[in-house]
């Protein structure tokens, strides 16, 4: 796409516009230049850019005006901010209006291309994938990390069916909330979405809960109950945490599925149903079957299709999402103007592995923005078995030097994964060859086979 990319400059600096334009068209990129926003405008109106970018500080029209002004106009087209009066502030305020990203002068050219190489990375692979819809509940998905995109287009791919799902992941991952992308992206969207919880019921109510009773069936049983199985009808039933449930029940669970009818504690009849089942597990059911502890043809029959939620720590590369969509939110819940985190705060943040997962990571952020007394979350907000004292303020090593070793981490392993083929570790990150080996000899990793 590079060649075929269109690129507008919008500099008030005449030396700038040409240098930028210089650097931009060597790279193989069609660039027109602007003095100002005000004409930058006037060239949207009879051309289409791919990217702008543009200066923040210019007459007439300040560039994060400019900036709003493309968003609401031309929606697909990339803003990227180039400033030498960079703030925190101002720097948060561009990512909020849209910005695709950020970057400060004096700046490397072979940055400024990497920068637009990967925003045209980013272009190119949303044409590739469908939207997902979430209108239909209140939480949203959070992430752009490779694995989690994988994700979202299993998602789109199942949900117009009506396979059985098995969404497998540790507690905290997400998996309620890709069961109501599925539900909510399906046919059925408009039906019943019942959940049950299957650690959470006593076994010895879990089969009234699930298929119903009828009145004197049993101690405490005073009339008719309808089952979850049976209020989900024509929708579908999401099973939480299916590996906690007893082997007894799970033969009676086997039984919906295979004849899709099912009979109430007590009762004679056996009813039809139309019911989707997603189940979901934080536990290796593989294991549980070798175990004894978990049917091998109950887990068959739900594993038609089966999605993996991956854990925080192997898509760290999504927490800056994730931590500015929990501000946005405390912000809103507690009247604060929390603007984001330190670089200490992120440097301890990207260190820690967080077993518990995106709930602990908001359970933290929570914290840190009650007690914060600065637009900015620092380490002390923060619990002391997140930052330690060994990772505080007097660490030193930066928020740059985290992100370059992260980078770093992320690109050996995908090399690894693909046994030295740039290509191969090129699409597992998500990025161009180009990108990838200019990443490569910028972060000075060695032994690679091209």
């Amino acid at each position: 796409m590079n060649g075929e990319a269109k690129i507008l400059i919008v500099d008030d600096e005449p030396n700038m516009r040409e240098s930028l334009k210089e650097i931009l068209s060597d790279s193989g990129f069609a660039c027109t230049v602007s003095e100002d926003g005000a004409q930058a405008l006037e060239f949207m109106k009879s051309s289409r850019f791919d990217i702008v970018i543009s200066d923040v500080k210019m007459p007439r029209v300040h560039g994060i005006d400019l900036l709003k002004s493309v968003k609401n106009n031309y929606p697909d087209t990339s803003i990227l901010l180039i400033t030498a009066f960079a703030t925190v502030k101002q720097a948060v305020e561009a990512i909020k209006f849209g910005a695709e990203d950020y970057i400060t002068k004096p700046f490397n050219p072979d940055d400024l291309i990497f920068v637009i190489n990967g925003i045209l990375d980013r272009k190119t692979e949303k044409e590739d994938i469908a939207e997902i819809d979430l209108s239909g509940f209140q939480s949203t998905i959070i992430g752009d990390n490779e694995r989690m995109k994988d994700v979202f287009r299993l998602i789109m791919t199942v949900a117009p069916t009506n396979s059985t799902v098995l969404i497998e992941g540790e507690s905290g991952t997400g998996k309620e909330l890709v069961a109501n992308a599925i539900h909510y992206n399906s046919k059925r969207k408009d039906r019943p979405f019942i959940k049950v919880n299957c650690a959470a019921i006593p076994s010895s109510l879990m089969e009234s809960e699930l298929f119903g009773h009828m009145k004197g069936s049993f101690t405490g049983a005073f009339k008719d109950k309808k089952g979850k199985f049976e209020l989900a009808d024509g929708g579908t039933i999401y099973l939480d945490e299916i590996g906690d449930m007893e082997i007894s029940l799970q033969a009676k669970i086997l039984r919906v599925l295979q004849e899709k009818e099912i009979s109430p504690v007590g009762g004679e009849s056996v009813d039809k149903i139309d019911v989707r089942v997603i189940a979901a597990t934080n536990k290796n059911l593989r294991e549980a079957v070798a175990n004894g502890e978990f049917r091998e043809d109950l887990f068959y029959r739900i594993n038609v299709i089966n999605l993996k939620v991956p854990p925080l720590r192997e898509r760290k590369d999504d927490i800056g999402l994730l931590i500015n969509y929990f501000i946005e939110k405390f912000n809103s819940a507690f009247c604060k103007n929390i603007i984001g985190v330190s670089d200490e705060a992120m440097n301890i943040i990207l260190k820690y592995d967080w077993p518990g997962n995106i709930r602990e990571l908001e359970n933290a952020i929570e914290r840190a923005m009650i007690l914060s007394t600065s637009e900015l979350l620092h380490p002390q907000s923060f619990p002391d078995h997140i930052s330690p004292l060994s990772l505080s303020v007097t660490d030193g090593t930066g928020f740059q030097s985290a992100k370059s070793q992260f980078e770093k981490d992320l690109i050996e392993n995908a090399l690894k994964k693909s046994t030295g083929s740039i290509s191969r570790a090129a699409k597992i990150l998500g990025i161009t060859r180009h990108s990838l080996r200019y990443q490569i000899e910028k972060l000075g990793i060695k032994k690679v086979n091209a």
